[in-house]
């Protein structure tokens, strides 16, 4: 899935992950080392916190602790995750400079490693994906005003309910303005 982030086309798909609970089951079984578990853990969960793919964050965590080049095979074998998860994670990972692709002698195989630094995975995951998030929301908010204002006006809401509505997405406005007075210095802190 393609999608475009202002002038600049990318292969990250956008969408919130859902994690599901394996029990007791370590589908890391791969990773003999507890750092590197650690890692992968931890970069997965600030992903998902972040609304990103958790699996992105985990293939991450892989990289950005690896010493040598990885393949699909080598996530898949080393994470417990679908090739497909794999792939995903790591072409969006490649749009944000993340990543890049190195050649092995000998192998078919496409390899990458971790460009080794994060800012450049955080400023560009900011500028691709939170930045983007941002300014949509402003315009589905105005959408919702001027609906909003239809809706008083046809009667498809009573005075009680459009005051109540109006009420609620002028809390939606105060959080969005917090969110864009924040941008200027998320932007200073990761440029």
């Amino acid at each position: 899935m393609s999608r475009h982030f202002g002038a600049q086309e990318t292969d990250c798909p956008v969408r919130i992950c859902v994690s599901v609970d394996r029990g007791s089951e370590n589908p890391m079984k791969g990773l003999r080392s507890k750092a590197r578990r650690e890692m992968v853990q931890a970069s997965g969960h600030l992903f998902q916190l972040l609304g990103l793919p958790r699996s992105t964050g985990q293939n991450y965590g892989l990289f950005y602790l690896s010493a040598t080049p990885q393949s699909l095979d080598d996530i898949v074998g080393n994470l417990g995750i679908s090739k497909g998860s794999a792939s995903t994670g790591t072409r969006c990972l490649l749009a944000w400079g993340a990543l890049k692709q190195v050649r092995t002698q000998g192998q078919r195989r496409d390899y990458f490693e971790a460009v080794g630094e994060l800012r450049v995975v955080l400023s560009n995951a900011y500028r691709d994906y939170v930045k983007t998030r941002i300014a949509t929301y402003a315009r589905r908010l105005a959408t919702m005003v001027s609906l909003l204002e239809e809706d008083s006006k046809t009667g498809a809401l009573d005075k009680s309910e459009a005051k109540f509505c109006a009420q609620r997405l002028g809390q939606l406005d105060k959080m969005h303005q917090t969110l864009r007075g924040l941008a200027p210095w998320a932007e200073k802190f990761l440029n």
